[in-house]
């Protein structure tokens, strides 16, 4: 709790209470998705595993099911780690450098993930209409919903970078913005 005090300096109003909004949003939406995604395949593939062993026989649809919901879990997790500052990084550069210029770098990498993940999600939509005849067979859902899940999850870290690049504007140490917490080891 403390940590998400420190990582947060931004100031009181409208602006700052949209971002959090924002954030608070991708974050309950991703951990949703993600742990539907991972229950849903759990079940199935426990119950693929009760059936072939009592009967010898497959039930179908639970083959098609990680092909449809492993995507959701995959991108749901990719911006839940975007929320946390989780993903595997090197700041060599960016240790180096001054307050000032971390900021610069800071902001100008924000601007270009969210170029790139918007642009992606943009290109992601043109995959939609190709795939959008495509049906799995056995349980006749589309094949599109699965490539949904990437223009989810690039949508999720096109805004993260965006409320990112504004976090990173008010704090007082740019570094610290989504940097993630140290923990004690057990």
């Amino acid at each position: 709790m403390e940590a998400d005090r420190r990582q947060d300096n931004l100031e009181a109003g409208l602006p700052a209470s949209v971002i959090r909004i924002v954030d608070g949003v991708l974050t309950i939406a991703a951990t949703v998705v993600a742990l539907s995604a991972l229950i849903v395949l759990f079940i199935s593939i426990g119950l693929e595993v009760i059936v072939r062993y009592l009967t010898t026989q497959s039930l179908g649809w639970s083959s098609e099911l990680p092909n449809i919901f492993f995507p959701w879990l995959v991108m749901g997790g990719i911006v839940l780690a975007a929320q946390r500052g989780a993903h595997i990084s090197v700041t060599l550069v960016l240790d180096s450098l001054g307050r000032g210029a971390s900021r610069v770098l800071l902001l100008v990498m924000q601007v270009f993930v969210a170029a790139t993940f918007f642009y992606l999600a943009y290109i992601g939509l043109a995959v939609i209409e190709i795939t959008g005849s495509e049906v799995y067979p056995v349980t006749g859902i589309p094949a599109r919903w699965a490539y949904l899940a990437l223009i989810a999850g690039f949508v999720g870290v096109g805004l993260t970078a965006a409320t990112t690049f504004f976090r990173v504007l008010a704090s007082e140490e740019p570094r610290s913005v989504r940097a993630p917490v140290q923990r004690d080891e057990v």
